[in-house]
């Protein structure tokens, strides 16, 4: 008989030490907010959990890249919409300077320095730079992409970035693509300002009129090229930004995902705890009528 009773005893006991498990369970629900404390809690949504924070990873370091791109070509299409605006006021000038029957020695001279001022500004968009790396320099690490003399110190290599839309990115132009000289078979435009500051310099007359229709010539050559050139960089800027809005919505997805997956529904859990709690107590209650006095004090 007290065999029996102890028995009866242990069975009671694991039953009303599986009830505290399950409340203890259901509060820690409560508290922490999810449903998946241990992988044994749900091993199959466990699992999708740490695959779809794997790719949320993934995501992440993809959208690290964008940013980066999105500053790189944030620069460089800044400089390169500066670059075009620049050439055309040039142009502008310049065919001011063809008009011969208004101007004068004295107006050439005017245009001259002009003309001249605008080398700094168009070395100083040449030699932008992202943190201590210049951007329109290609792939080459040069302390100038462009010298003082406006010769070009980079390659014609684009630098590139993956930001997860499948190919790289050119987050930017070889500076000789932009401004003419190296490889490009595009004169330099500092090449171009000089001669223009050269035939001003020399005064109205057939042969400075020459030299000017010359430099028209390459000027086109030279703002015709820089407008391709903004145009990609443009093209790139929008192939990011689209990569940067895929990122996050795939982002988000995958964050619902995650929090759908562990996400405790407070009501029902709170619903579930009140009748387990319930029935624990009434469970308590049997086991004392049901055993021994002494015994049932043991267990509880």
């Amino acid at each position: 008989m007290r065999i029996t009773d102890l028995t009866l005893t242990n069975q009671l006991s694991g039953s009303l030490q599986s009830q505290e498990q399950t409340i203890n369970n259901l509060q820690n629900q409560l508290g922490s907010g999810t449903s998946l404390l241990t992988p044994s809690s749900n091993p199959i949504a466990v699992s999708n959990v740490l695959n779809y924070q794997n790719q949320l990873s993934q995501v992440n370091a993809q959208q690290n890249n964008v940013t980066t791109a999105q500053s790189w070509l944030g620069l460089a299409n800044s400089a390169a919409s500066q670059t075009v605006s620049t050439m055309q006021q040039l142009r502008t000038t310049l065919l001011q300077a063809l008009n011969s029957g208004v101007n004068n020695a004295q107006s050439y001279n005017a245009m001259a320095q002009q003309v001249q001022g605008t080398v700094k500004e168009l070395l100083g968009l040449a030699n932008s730079s992202y943190g201590q790396t210049q951007i329109f320099a290609g792939t080459a690490l040069v302390n100038q992409a462009f010298s003082s003399s406006g010769t070009y110190n980079g390659n014609s290599t684009s630098f590139t970035i993956d930001v997860g839309s499948g190919a790289p990115v050119s987050a930017s132009v070889p500076g000789d693509q932009l401004f003419g000289g190296g490889t490009s078979g595009v004169q330099s435009i500092f090449t171009t300002i000089q001669n223009i500051v050269t035939n001003l310099q020399a005064g109205p007359g057939a042969a400075s009129y020459a030299g000017l229709q010359a430099d028209m010539t390459a000027l086109n050559a030279n703002l015709s090229q820089a407008g391709l050139a903004a145009d990609r960089i443009g093209e790139s800027l929008q192939q990011v930004n689209a990569a940067s809005t895929a990122n996050q919505s795939t982002s988000t997805e995958l964050q619902t995902a995650i929090s759908n997956l562990g996400s405790v529904n407070i009501a029902n859990v709170s619903t579930t705890l009140q009748a387990d709690l319930t029935s624990y107590q009434a469970a308590l209650y049997a086991v004392s009528k049901a055993v021994p006095e002494t015994l049932a004090q043991f267990i509880n």
